[in-house]
Formats: structure tokens, sequence, C-alpha cells
């Protein structure tokens, strides 16, 4: 989904601690939660998080650019999403900038959270 929409970007399918930063700017999607809850006696809901997390090297408008992002990650992401729940939502948008020796790295963190229902056949 996001490899598509920008193809400039990394997308990496697991997250590392150290990424090299001519590898910059990389983003990954993953679903680290799902719980499930009962609803009635052939039925329970799922409520997944969904975490998009970009990485980036930048100067002083590093920020700016890191918000222009989370414009762009949430315009791909929220419509896929809003097709499985109608009711899904962005949770949560943090930025931190932080250095990595010589390289100013900005980290976005972006979640969300969609709920989906299903009739037990079992």
């Amino acid at each position: 989904m996001l490899a598509h929409s920008f193809p400039t970007w990394t997308v990496l399918r697991a997250w590392t601690q150290n990424i090299d930063p001519s590898a910059l700017p990389a983003v990954a999607v993953f679903t680290p939660r799902e719980t499930q809850r009962q609803d009635g006696v052939r039925s329970y809901s799922a409520e997944t998080e969904v975490f998009v997390q970009m990485r980036r090297s930048g100067g002083d408008d590093l920020e700016d650019t890191l918000d222009d992002d989370s414009t762009l990650i949430e315009c791909c992401v929220m419509p896929v999403l809003l097709e499985i729940d109608e009711h899904a939502q962005l949770v949560s948008t943090d930025i931190d900038i932080g250095t990595e020796g010589e390289h100013r790295i900005g980290k976005l963190n972006m979640a969300f959270r969609t709920m989906r229902l299903f009739d037990k056949t079992y």
C-alpha cells in the first residue's frame, strides 16, 4: 500500500533498531496487537492496532517534513481501514527527533485502530 504510493521510500518488512541513513526515508507497517471480545453467544469482535513507523534524516525543517509525511500516510492508510471498519480511526501521532551519529534522524509513529465483527462457525 505505502510502497505504491511512495516509491522513493524504503519499505521495511521488519523494523530494525539501526537503519543505514542511506536507506532513509524508511517506513514499516505492523499490527502488534489484536484483542478479541465475545459480543454474544455466536459472535465476537476483534480490535486491531495498526502501527506505521517512519524514519527520515533532515535538517532544521525535519519536524515540518514529518508533519507532511503524517498527512500523506493518513490519506493512504485511512481509506483502506475504512473499507474494513467505518469507525476506524487514527489514535495517535508522535514525532521524536534525535541524532544517530552525525545524522539528525526523525521518527514518526502513527497508531490506527479498527474493529471487525465475526460470527462463530464452530
